[in-house]
Formats: C-alpha cells, sequence, structure tokens
C-alpha cells in the first residue's frame, strides 16, 4: 500500500466523515447571517473567518462537502446506470447499432465535455436538476464506449464463445461470463472521474448557474468570494483548497487500483 494511497484514503475518510456528521460537526448553521461580523478573520471563534454576509466558513464547507459528494456520487450512478446498460447492449450486438452509436459518440466527444453540458444547461435552463441532467447526458457517452470496447474483446474469449456454443441466452453470458471480467476497469474510471465531476459542479455553481446562492457548496463559495479576493482571501482559500485535496485522492486511489491490476483500456 503506496503512501499516496494512504493519504488519499485518509482525504477521502474525512470528507465521507464530515458529509456524514456534518450536523455534529459545524459550530454555526451555515446559512445564519450575521451582517455585522461579515469578512471576519479566522480566529478562535471562526476557524475559517466569515463571509460576506457574516456566515461561517468552516460551517459552509464541511456542509459543502456533503452536498458535493452526495451529488458527484447521484450523477456518477446515473452514469454508469445507462453508460453500462447501453455500452453491454450494442457492444454484444454489435452491427447498425454500433456503428450509428459510434458515430454519435464520436460526434459528442469532438467537443469538450464541460463546455457541451454548459451548452446543455443553456438549453435546459439554470437550476440544480438541470445541471445534474446536462453532465449525465454528456458524460454518459465515455462510459458507454468503454464497455462496448470492452464487451467486443470480451466476446473473443473461448470461455464466451463456449458459451455461445451451449446455447446459453445473451442475458445470461452478459451477467456470469462478460460483467464479472469487466467491472475492474469501469470501476477505476468512474471513482477517477467522481473527482472530475465535482470540478465540473464546482464550475457550474463559479459560473453562477449551477446551485442556488444561498446553498452551501464549493463552487458557489468561491463564486461569492470573487469580489473579496484580495481583501478576504481566505473565502476563496478554503473551498478552493477543498475542491483540490478532494479531487487529486479521488485520482490517486483510482491509480493505485490500476496499478494493482484493475487497468483502463485506455486514459482518458
Amino acid at each position: 500500500m503506496t503512501k499516496r494511497f494512504v493519504c488519499a484514503s485518509f482525504i477521502l475518510t474525512i470528507l465521507l466523515v464530515c458529509a456524514i456528521l456534518a450536523p455534529v460537526l459545524v459550530p454555526f448553521d451555515p446559512q445564519y447571517v450575521d451582517v455585522a461580523n461579515k469578512l471576519a478573520a479566522p480566529d478562535a471563534n471562526h476557524l475559517l473567518g466569515t463571509d460576506q454576509l457574516g456566515r461561517d466558513i468552516f460551517s459552509r464547507l464541511i456542509f459543502g462537502a456533503r452536498f458535493s459528494l452526495f451529488l458527484s456520487l447521484v450523477i456518477t450512478f446515473l452514469e454508469l446506470l445507462i453508460g453500462v446498460g447501453v455500452g453491454l447492449l450494442v457492444g454484444w450486438y454489435q452491427g447498425r447499432a454500433e456503428r450509428i452509436f459510434l458515430w454519435f459518440a464520436n460526434v459528442i466527444s469532438a467537443f469538450p465535455s464541460f463546455l457541451l453540458s454548459l451548452a446543455t444547461v443553456g438549453i435546459l435552463g439554470q437550476g440544480l436538476t438541470n445541471m445534474i441532467l446536462a453532465i449525465v447526458i454528456v458524460e454518459w457517452i465515455f462510459y458507454a464506449r468503454l464497455v462496448t470496447n470492452l464487451v467486443k474483446s470480451a466476446k473473443q474469449e473461448s470461455y464466451v464463445i463456449a458459451a455461445k456454443t451451449m446455447g446459453m441466452s445473451a442475458f445470461h453470458i452478459l451477467k456470469y461470463h462478460i460483467i464479472p471480467f469487466i467491472y475492474k476497469p469501469i470501476l477505476v474510471i468512474s471513482l477517477m472521474n467522481i473527482g472530475n465531476i465535482i470540478l465540473m459542479i464546482s464550475g457550474f455553481s463559479f459560473l453562477g448557474i449551477g446551485v442556488q446562492p444561498n446553498i452551501a457548496e464549493w463552487g458557489m463559495m468561491l463564486h461569492d468570494a470573487r469580489p473579496y479576493f484580495r481583501t478576504a482571501v481566505w473565502m476563496m482559500m478554503s473551498p478552493g483548497l477543498a475542491i483540490f485535496c478532494t479531487v487529486i485522492s479521488f485520482n490517486l486511489a483510482g491509480e493505485y487500483f490500476e496499478e494493482k491490476g484493475w487497468k483502463r483500456p485506455w486514459k482518458r
């Protein structure tokens, strides 16, 4: 077990604990406004200072961990649900369905995922639900393409050919002879992609088209800190470091499992 993985696991464990125990750990209500104490520097009472409305930054940072982690896991689950399902069908049956899917995937992959998601939000409109839909609509393609190639490769294995020769159904072969041998690289990709999703969520909020302004979320905290970058630098440092450490930790965890043999077919 490498030091990098231990460090990443430690950070992610703290993140998970903060997300679960947020109401217990925070010293203040993250939405409590105290204008008389706005832009206060870090001290013994407010460990990370206060923002432009006098809200405790430490409390908002802890609740932001809950929001970012939960939302990224929900989006990842939806992407896997759609992408893996489509990839299994396309990879197994191939033919015209594969050609149409690959053409569509190539078109989508020609654009940066964040910009394409941004354009989708522009079409759907602002809001948390539309942001989730925009990210899922764009990102599931990658999982579907990955699973398609994995299934096509697994179909050439002797044990799959033998199962087809014995007359087993496609569902049985996919469930018992293909999925158990392709799930590891999918998990590695999804683990590393959680960091990317957190960046996208924070990016949308930073641009003011993600979560509502009153919600404690890291990207929204960065958005609120922009006008006070020179006078209250602590407002931007805390959520920025939280995003950086979380994304790096997920990437390091994914790289560890890759080194252990959970290989990725290609690097994203």
